[in-house]
C-alpha cells in the first residue's frame, strides 16, 4: 500500500536519494544538493522564460513502509500567460522495483490536474540540470509509466547528450584558411567564439563555463557546456568548425575545466554532428525524448 503525502523537509533526504539516483544514471557524478532541490520545488530561476508563468506548484511523494519510493513535481500556469490552462508534470520518478508506488503517485498527479481544472496536461520529465530536457533512455521505467497513463512519447529521439573530457585535444594551431581570424566575445548565455573571413562570420559556437549555478551544484564543477555550433555551408569540411572548437577547448582548459557536455538535436545528429563530436573523443551518454501531452 502506497501512502501519498506532500514532499516536505522530512521526506527531502529520501526524495533527494531518488532524484540523484536517476540523475547519476544519466550523467556520471552529477547530483543535486538538498537546498538546491528544495529551492527548485518553490521556484526555478534557471527557467527564466517559463518560471514566471507558474502560479501554483505541488510536490508529492509515494511512501511504502516508511520509504520514499516515488515522487513528482507539478506546475500550473497562469491564465494571463502563453501557457494558459496548462498543467504540467515537471518530473516524476520512482525506483524501478516500485512500479506500484510510481503508479500511485501518477494517479495523484492526474487527480491534481482535475482539481486544477486544467485545459491541457503536459509532462516534461526533466530534472533541473543543464541538458536534461526529457526522459533519458536510461530511465525506461519512467517512459513506460508515462505512456501507460496516456502521455504520448515521441517515437524519435529529440536530443542526445554527448560528453567527454578535454584531454588530448590539440591546440588550435594556424587558421585552416588564409585570412580566417578568431574572435571571442560575450554571447547570449556564455562566451562566444566566431571565425571570420573578410569581415563575414563563417563559423561560431558558444560555451557556458560554469554549470554549478554559482556554486549551488558542486558536483558539476569542472563541467562546461558547448552549444550553438554552426559553420557556413561554403566553409564546411575545411577544418573551420574543428578549429573553432579547439579554441573553445583551449579557453576552458585555462579555466581549469576538464569535461564537456554537448546537447545535440536529432536533426543535427542525423546531419553528421555526432560524427563531428566523436572526433574529439566525445560520445553520446543518453538519448532523450520529451514525454509529450496527455491524449
Amino acid at each position: 500500500m502506497t501512502e501519498i503525502a506532500p514532499l516536505d523537509r522530512f521526506h527531502l533526504p529520501q526524495a533527494l536519494e531518488l532524484v540523484n539516483g536517476h540523475l547519476g544514471a544519466a550523467m556520471p557524478g552529477w547530483s543535486l544538493t538538498p537546498d538546491y532541490l528544495w529551492g527548485c520545488l518553490h521556484r526555478e530561476p534557471q527557467e527564466s522564460v517559463t518560471d514566471p508563468w507558474v502560479v501554483e506548484r505541488r510536490s508529492i511523494v509515494g511512501i511504502v513502509k516508511d520509504r520514499v519510493c516515488a515522487a513528482a513535481h507539478l506546475r500550473r500556469y497562469g491564465e494571463e500567460t502563453p501557457w494558459k490552462g496548462v498543467g504540467e508534470i515537471g518530473w516524476i520518478l520512482f525506483w524501478p522495483g516500485e512500479r506500484e508506488a510510481g503508479a500511485a503517485v501518477m494517479a495523484e498527479c492526474r487527480r491534481q490536474m482535475e482539481a486544477w481544472q486544467v485545459a491541457e496536461e503536459r509532462a516534461s520529465g526533466s530534472l533541473p540540470v543543464p541538458g536534461l530536457v526529457g526522459i533519458p533512455d536510461v530511465w525506461p521505467h519512467i517512459g513506460g509509466l508515462l505512456e501507460e497513463f496516456g502521455y504520448s512519447a515521441k517515437e524519435e529521439v529529440d536530443e542526445s547528450l554527448y560528453a567527454g573530457t578535454l584531454d588530448g585535444i590539440p591546440a588550435p594551431g594556424e587558421a585552416p584558411a588564409e585570412g580566417v581570424t578568431m574572435h571571442r566575445e560575450m554571447g547570449r548565455f556564455g562566451t562566444r567564439f566566431a571565425a571570420r573571413l573578410e569581415g563575414q562570420e563563417i563559423s561560431e559556437c558558444e560555451c557556458i563555463a560554469d554549470l554549478t549555478e554559482g556554486g549551488q551544484l558542486p558536483s558539476l564543477a569542472g563541467w562546461a557546456e558547448l552549444f550553438e555550433i554552426q559553420t557556413s555551408e561554403a566553409m564546411r569540411n575545411r577544418g573551420v568548425g574543428s578549429w573553432v572548437v579547439r579554441h573553445v577547448v583551449e579557453w576552458l582548459r585555462l579555466g581549469r575545466y576538464d569535461r564537456i557536455v554537448v546537447p545535440v538535436a536529432r536533426e543535427d545528429e542525423q546531419a553528421g554532428a555526432g560524427r563531428f563530436y566523436m572526433r574529439f573523443g566525445w560520445t553520446p551518454l543518453v538519448r532523450q525524448r520529451r514525454a509529450g501531452d496527455e491524449h
